[in-house]
């Protein structure tokens, strides 16, 4: 499949053109596209797709248009659009892109470019420039004009603006006058401040003998630069205008520098040796062969440094990362990418700030090295620090350097090395963030991450060969995935694989998946070994934040919030965060558009294998007591406001144990944070049974069912069930053991394993009858009540509807009774006996709102749905199943909304307004899709009318 952004969205495949879709689905495609690999949070697309004034349904929406997207792109295959929190990725190969293609015909005109061969030039940038239709993106203006879109369409716009201007280089250069000086002015026009189409213009106005053409064009830039940016034209224009002023007919070589100021008490030295501008510095390490990936991040750089173009100079720019993301290696190819734009030089320095031997270059030591890279005898140094950050920002001043700082330990470390030119550009690579020069000498931030799994695959690929990846590409797969898609770790893995060529990837994993943790990722020297380039992070780092990122490893989720962090170290919440803020500086952890914290696979293989070395074992499980106490309480507070008339589980005291549950205010806060500690509360429920905390396991799956069936997380509550259940078991508690057998049984009942559902509710009932448990006696006639419904066996759900009700009245339980009354009345509707059904279901109706209990409530009014609809009154049932499926989208049922929204389609198709009954069914099947529940495929052929 391929795209194309340089003009109006496209797509095609195999067979040709797709359609797209409606403006919003090409939206969400094109933010997908210019972020591919990454992962855009839902309320980045939704603020995207609807702004500041976001509808209430803007979650189910956004679903629905990801769900007509996958429609669209059709199977997976070099195209993957999936879930990941908190939000979506979409996966495509490289060349998928047409701007893929357009960097391609770039490189090759760089290339060409340095070795002077104007014909491949010309031929490259021509092709680069066939490919585009318009600008980037041109049906959805909105994008343009908002962050972070804009900046990566500009840098799209910027690469087309490049070609232009090498192409009309390239003429110049192999004499094609004819008509060039005619386009040249229309781009002048279009593009008044870009100097370069201005000094092509001249030079080939002054190459046709229009001299005085030529030198009014240049007078016109200069009047615009000093009106509009108060600057005057640059260098290059400036060896144009001498040219045509001594009717040259090729470039003059570069002026020199003025002399290096005498130190004090010396006289100023003669000759080439004390100009450093008669030598051009040329330092930077060579280009990495295997770089791939890392387009946003150079869109990125590209536009900081067009936005330095255009205000007259920026701040240094700072690349930070952990230790093994591949900082320089990115800083170093986009160096040489854009040397041109700095004729006076490049610079080069290795800081060392992080190095194994504490061998960091001091502020007076690079000085003196930079100053040496300009051309300063050693002998002309001055001797004093603040001396010598003088006279590297006089001879600076005014000219264009790209200076390259590598591995900066901090903000204090970089500070006496920048320059106080506009005109030149420092980057800074570091593992600290650098916060302090972002702060106060307005750098500019470029964040690495670990690379998306297109990318990681692209790296690998390079380095060990299409023929090798052909050959075994799940292996592929799973290397990046063990390698946790670190530049460093997948670096290693190729390396591998090139000294044994004749062992295949295959293999290769197999010995990468034996091996424990980071013993995989050892290479030869410290600077390949990926455990110690992490160890010298670690080593920077405070005591309590060493120790908080050791405890780190004990959390079983994807990602911890400041709450969680503050029970799991038994610290107060400003302090934790304060560690936290910490680590994050030192790119230990990344802190998420959530405000989760999270560290991909090898930096928590690095915290877990410091925690055996340093931490106790009791200490360690301590800690995961307290983490599972803290989801323990927080949930049972959550289960209760969703569900009110849940019976609470017998909780563990916390005061005294350093935890700190989190205080949610109603359903809303309860719903949003489930959602957000999904994946580590089910992970919590795991890792709590298999360390030996039973009762915790147990207790928190119990309070975790009802958030799981209510949004269909059935797989899920499998998983947690089983676990409580081989918990219940060990804990010899008859009471915890019918619950478990309960619970997993309503989780396997939506998983096709109603057989086994059916197996766990017999011996739940058992237990509870044993005990005497009349609550739990009912709770399980109400579940089998509900497998025989699913079966089609009316009659026998209702037996079992009355037993409970019996038992519920027994107990005195009016909510318990309220239940079995609405679903008594249910299914006397279903056997036709409507004036019963509509009582019971009434009466049931008025207990709920008493209780408050909503989500009984609204199931309440789909059951009144459904004695109207058997007995003919057809308004009466659209108005039930209506006010029942928008209350169980209120409390976040989607399950029993989507039953509500078919029967809505039902009557309303039997009123005759078959586009009504569309609309119902269509949000019904969305909704059933999205759980991947069985009945979504019947919903979709009542569509199919």
């Amino acid at each position: 499949m391929r795209f194309g952004l340089l003009g109006p969205l496209t797509a095609q495949d195999a067979a040709g053109p797709l359609a797209i879709g409606g403006t919003k689905v090409r939206i969400l495609l094109g933010i997908l596209l210019l972020k591919r690999g990454q992962v855009v949070s839902a309320d980045e697309l939704k603020a995207a797709l609807w702004g500041a004034d976001l509808p209430a349904t803007a979650s189910s929406s956004l679903h629905n248009h990801v769900t007509r997207l996958r429609r669209t792109l059709g199977p997976e295959g070099a195209v993957r659009l999936r879930s990941a929190v908190p939000g979506y990725v979409l996966d495509v190969d490289r060349g998928a892109l047409d701007s893929d293609l357009h960097d391609d015909h770039l490189g090759t005109a760089r290339t060409a470019r340095v070795r002077e061969d104007w014909d491949s030039v010309r031929e490259a940038c021509a092709a680069a420039l066939g490919l585009w239709r318009g600008s980037p993106l041109a049906d959805l203006p909105a994008l343009g004009h908002s962050l972070p879109y804009g900046p990566l369409l500009q840098a799209l716009d910027e690469a087309r603006l490049v070609a232009l201007e090498w192409r009309c280089e390239a003429d110049l250069r192999l004499g094609r006058y004819d008509g060039l000086a005619a386009e040249l002015h229309a781009l002048t026009e279009q593009h008044p401040l870009r100097e370069g189409f201005h000094r092509h213009l001249m030079v080939a106005l002054h190459r046709t003998d229009r001299q005085a053409e030529a030198l009014a064009v240049f007078h016109r830039l200069r009047r615009i630069l000093a009106d509009e940016l108060g600057v005057s034209p640059g260098r290059a224009v400036q060896e144009a205008l001498a040219d045509i002023l001594r009717g040259d007919e090729e470039p003059a070589p570069p002026k020199p520098a003025a002399p290096v100021p005498a130190a004090p008490g010396k006289p100023a030295a003669d000759g080439a040796a004390a100009r450093p501008g008669a030598h051009v510095p040329a330092q930077l390490p060579p280009v990495s062969r295997y770089f791939s990936g890392r387009r946003a991040e150079l869109a990125r750089l590209d536009v900081l440094l067009e936005e330095a173009r255009g205000h007259a100079g920026t701040g240094p720019i700072v690349v930070s990362g952990p230790g093994g993301v591949g900082k320089t290696t990115l800083a170093v190819h986009w160096a040489h990418r854009v040397r041109a734009d700095f004729p006076d030089g490049q610079l080069h320095l290795n800081l060392r700030g992080f190095a194994p031997d504490g061998s960091a270059v001091t502020p007076d030591s690079a000085l003196r090295s930079l100053l040496e890279g300009l051309g300063v005898p050693r002998a002309r140094v001055p001797a004093a620090q603040e001396a010598r950050t003088a006279l590297y920002r006089t001879l600076t001043d005014g000219r264009r350097y790209l200076i390259l700082l590598d591995n900066a330990r901090d903000a204090a470390h970089v500070r006496p090395l920048l320059t106080g030119s506009a005109t030149s550009l420092t980057v800074v690579t570091s593992r600290d963030q650098l916060l302090g020069l972002v702060a106060v000498e307005d750098a500019q931030p470029v964040a690495l991450d670990v690379l998306s799994p297109g990318e990681a695959r692209e790296l690998l690929t390079a380095r060990v060969g299409h023929a090798r990846v052909t050959a075994d590409p799940r292996a592929v797969d799973e290397a990046v995935e063990l390698a946790a898609r670190l530049p460093l770790a997948l670096a290693v893995v190729g390396a591998r694989a090139a000294v044994t060529p004749a062992l295949s990837l295959t293999r290769l994993v197999e010995r990468l998946r034996r091996a424990r943790g980071l013993d995989a990722f050892t290479g030869s020297d410290a600077w390949s070994d990926v455990r110690a380039v992490l160890s010298w992070s670690y080593e920077t780092l405070s005591a309590d934040a060493a120790r908080l990122f050791r405890l780190l490893a004990v959390h079983p989720g994807p990602g911890i919030t400041v709450p969680v962090a503050g029970s799991l170290a038994a610290l107060p919440a400003p302090r934790v965060h304060a560690l936290l803020t910490e680590l994050a500086e030192a790119n230990l952890v990344t802190e998420g558009a959530d405000g989760r914290y999270a560290f991909h696979d090898l930096l928590r293989s690095y915290a877990v294998e410091l925690g055996e070395a340093v931490d106790s074992g009791p200490s360690r499980r301590t800690a995961l007591r307290r983490v599972t106490e803290h989801y323990l309480h927080t949930a049972q507070r959550g289960a209760l406001l969703m569900d009110p008339q849940l019976p609470p589980a017998d909780l563990p005291p916390k005061a005294g144990r350093g935890v700190g549950p989190e205080r949610l205010a109603d359903i809303g806060e309860a719903r949003e944070w489930f959602t957000g500690e999904h994946a580590a509360l089910v992970q919590t429920v795991v890792r709590a049974g298999a360390s030996g905390l039973d009762r915790a396991c147990w207790q928190l799956a119990y309070v975790l069912k009802t958030y799981l069936s209510w949004g269909g997380h059935w797989a899920d509550g499998a998983t947690v069930q089983t676990a409580a259940l081989a918990a219940a078991e060990r804990m010899d508690d008859p009471t915890a053991r019918a619950r478990a057998h309960r619970s997993l049984a309503a989780a396997l009942r939506w998983t096709a394993r109603d057989s086994e559902a059916g197996t766990h509710l017999r011996r739940a009932l058992d237990l509870f009858t044993a005990e005497g448990d009349l609550a739990g006696q009912a709770d399980v006639h109400l579940d089998l009540a509900g497998r025989y419904e699913r079966q089609e066996r009316p009659a026998e759900a209702l037996h079992h509807n009355t037993l409970a009700l019996g038992l519920f009245r027994e107990r005195g339980d009016r909510s318990g009774e309220a239940k079995a009354l609405n679903n008594v009345g249910y299914f006397q509707a279903l056997l036709g006996n409507h004036g019963e059904a509509l009582a019971m279901c009434d009466a049931a109706r008025l207990v709920f709102e008493e209780l408050g209990d909503r989500r009984c409530l609204a199931l309440t009014w789909d059951s009144l749905g459904v004695v109207h609809q058997e007995t003919g009154d057809l308004e009466r049932a659209a108005h039930c199943f209506r006010v029942s499926a928008e209350g169980l989208r209120e409390v976040g049922a989607p399950f029993h909304e989507a039953v509500s929204l078919d029967h809505l389609g039902d009557v309303e198709w039997a009123a005759g307004r078959p586009q009504d009954a569309r609309e119902a069914w269509r949000k019904a099947w969305e909704l059933l899709d999205g759980l991947r529940h069985d009945d979504a495929e019947a919903v979709l052929l009542k569509l199919g009318r």
